[in-house]
């Protein structure tokens, strides 16, 4: 896939023919204006949602639309960009009068008694270290980072018995959480969990590294993404796959460390000059 291709679709009136694919959908009134812009991992699963629903959000773009375009990316990562690109430049109506924020379940840290760090879920947004839109999403994330840097389940909320999870209290006999093992040596763990999270202040590239070729990648330069593309080998060409975005704000910064954080196993950061 090359820049050139990510183009609109023709004309769609036949549902049928969206793809169940990750990417970008425009739903466009008789004017060949947008009205409404979304992203989905299945464009025609989502396009189907917004027709069945009776909110009165989907009735106002079910009544307004005309026909609808479509936009493949690929990429999840790619396709968040695009959308608040997108939405920028075109200002559908439905998106700036009817999407509103949702409230997200934050993970945030804290200091426990013993002076051990933990997590919990909530909705505070002080000491946040990244938010989800359920709590199953929370905590399936907790655990996953709990078992790769061998951090107390009990600590961060997700074991609710008096002794610690098992995997812990085997790899470092804990026998009852935060007390059996030095503050000193735990909390480097978690500070190294919360390091790996981080971006760094310098250029690099983030690359699907789970896709098929061309790999999706986006590019950050001190500290603001300076565009997206597709990669076939070398990183080192990266330019030449460049797309640079049209509106430079940090909402899309913000969006790409939400999704780091959520998704860094899949991601490689690679340095470029």
């Amino acid at each position: 896939m090359t820049l050139m291709s990510l183009i609109l679709s023709k004309k769609i009136y036949d549902l049928k023919k969206l793809p169940k694919k990750t990417g970008i959908y425009y739903f466009i009134d008789s004017n060949n204006i947008p009205i409404y812009i979304g992203k989905s991992l299945n464009i025609y699963k989502r396009v189907n949602q917004h027709l069945k629903s009776n909110t009165q959000k989907s009735n106002k773009i079910k009544s307004g639309f005309d026909h609808l375009r479509y936009l493949e990316t690929r990429s999840e990562m790619i396709a968040l960009i695009i959308e608040s690109q997108e939405i920028k430049k075109n200002k559908p109506i439905f998106n700036r009068k009817l999407r509103k924020k949702k409230e997200n379940i934050n993970i945030n840290f804290f200091t426990s008694k013993s002076g051990h760090m933990g997590l919990k879920i909530g909705k505070n947004k002080e000491d946040n270290l990244t938010s989800f839109q359920s709590t199953n999403k929370a905590k399936s994330f907790i655990g996953y980072i709990s078992d790769k840097y061998n951090l107390c389940k009990k600590l961060n909320n997700i074991h609710l018995g008096e002794y610690c999870c098992h995997a812990i209290s085997l790899s470092h006999n804990i026998k009852k959480c935060g007390y059996e093992e030095g503050v000193k040596e735990y909390n480097s763990r978690f500070f190294k969990m919360i390091n790996s999270l981080k971006l760094p202040n310098k250029k690099f590239l983030l690359i699907e590294k789970n896709n098929d070729k061309p790999y999706p990648f986006v590019s950050v330069k001190n500290g603001t993404i300076e565009g997206y593309g597709y990669l076939n080998s070398k990183t080192s060409e990266y330019r030449t796959n460049l797309k640079r975005l049209e509106f430079i704000t940090k909402d899309e910064l913000i969006i790409i460390k939400n999704y780091y954080k959520k998704n860094f196993e899949s991601l490689n950061l690679t340095s470029v000059v």
